[in-house]
Formats: structure tokens, C-alpha cells, sequence
């Protein structure tokens, strides 16, 4: 059987950049999902399921990253880490201007 991939080019929207809030809600979304998923910047891959892995990933407003996938849900993590990143982190309730954030921090 062959595992499944998937590649995507996605730019940093928010402002702050990959921070420690968008760094736990790429983790979160990413281990929801049965694939191991990777972000990579200049060539270096970092871990999607590490917060610490991607607050080195050192991302600010406009850097261009590259989401790798792989595994039975490969394409539907990539798909929904593209739309979170490229919403600036403005997808589900907790990432609501105004919002706090998560109590796991």
C-alpha cells in the first residue's frame, strides 16, 4: 500500500507571524488528523504536532512556507492547515478578534 501525500505553498497572513497562539492552533488542528505533517522554511522541516518545533520555525507576516503531508488523511490535513494559516488564524471560535486565548496555554 502506498502512503498518501500532499504538498501545499501557503503564506503567512497575520501579522504577528507563527507566535505561540497560531504555533498551538496549527499543532492542535494537525493531530487531528491521521497523517504526520511537517511545515518546512528554507529547506527545513519542522514537526506540525510540536508547538516548540514550530515557534523555531520563526515565521513573520508574508514568509511563504510549504505544508507536507503524509498518511491515510494527508490531502484534509493539508487542505485545513492551508485555510487556518492563510486566514490568519481566524477559523473557529477561540481565534474570534476578541477572543482568549486557548486555557491549554
Amino acid at each position: 500500500m502506498t502512503a498518501l501525500t500532499a504538498t501545499r505553498r501557503v503564506t503567512i497572513a497575520n501579522e504577528e507571524g507563527m507566535h505561540l497562539r497560531p504555533s498551538y492552533l496549527v499543532s492542535k488542528l494537525a493531530l487531528k488528523y491521521d497523517a504526520e505533517v511537517f511545515l518546512e522554511k528554507d529547506g527545513q522541516a519542522y514537526e506540525a504536532s510540536s508547538v516548540l518545533n514550530l515557534m523555531m520555525l520563526g515565521a513573520a507576516q508574508g514568509t511563504e512556507i510549504v505544508l507536507r503531508a503524509s498518511g491515510r488523511q494527508a490531502e484534509e490535513a493539508v487542505d485545513a492547515l492551508a485555510a487556518l494559516i492563510e486566514n490568519g488564524f481566524r477559523d473557529g471560535p477561540e481565534t474570534a478578534p476578541g477572543g482568549s486565548a486557548p486555557s491549554e496555554l
